[in-house]
């Protein structure tokens, strides 16, 4: 019973993820792309500080912003591999009982969150508004959508646990939190007070 409500879990978090990626895609003022390769007009947005990191030479930051998308993405894809082991290898679960409960549990609440951030950004967008979100779950964190994945992938790391699931999801916090700080100093550039002054209201995360 546990194994099947945990393959149902995976295929609702898979399914969703694609939904947020394929028909809720938001673009990153901040993608690998535009560090790899920013235009002069894109890099006036940014301060000075962020500038220096975006005019580093590139074999630079494609370690930096490169190298470890192959870990996030081995992050991504290890619930898919849990999901192949339980569904044609009969494998075991390697997490004590009420833990995979509570894993499951975070998976779904993570997508939720996810989810409402991106609902709530699409509606905003609807209406061309061009200024920042600040209400709904943008009250409580600047980075809703981020913080559902962050709780989802803690959900997958207690049904199983391994030294490589928190070694990818390590690395995966930290180069987001990196380009979460040069988005934000973007946004800073774009709207001033306004915008600092809902830097010191909410936390980044929660």
């Amino acid at each position: 019973m546990l194994k099947l409500i945990i393959i149902i879990g995976i295929v609702i978090f898979y399914m969703s993820l694609f939904v947020e990626l394929y028909v809720y895609s938001i673009p990153s003022v901040v993608s690998t792309k535009k560090i790899l390769n920013p235009s002069i007009s894109h890099l006036e947005q940014f301060s000075e500080r962020i500038k220096k990191r975006l005019n580093w030479p590139l074999p630079i930051k494609i370690i930096l912003f490169v190298v470890p998308m192959i870990f996030i993405y081995m992050l991504h894809l290890l619930p898919a591999y849990l999901l192949y082991d339980l569904t044609f290898n009969a494998g075991d679960l390697q997490c004590i009982y009420y833990l995979c409960f509570i894993g499951i549990g975070l998976v779904l609440f993570g997508r939720i969150i996810s989810h409402l951030y991106l609902l709530s950004i699409k509606k905003i967008k609807a209406k061309s508004y061009e200024g920042f979100v600040t209400n709904g779950l943008f009250k409580y964190s600047r980075n809703p959508g981020l913080l559902g994945l962050y709780i989802s992938f803690l959900g997958f790391y207690l049904i199983q646990p391994s030294i490589l699931f928190l070694i990818c999801y390590s690395i995966y916090i930290v180069h987001m939190h990196f380009k979460i700080i040069m988005e934000e100093d973007y946004l800073t550039n774009i709207h001033g007070e306004d915008y600092k002054l809902y830097l010191q209201k909410t936390r980044r995360y929660l």
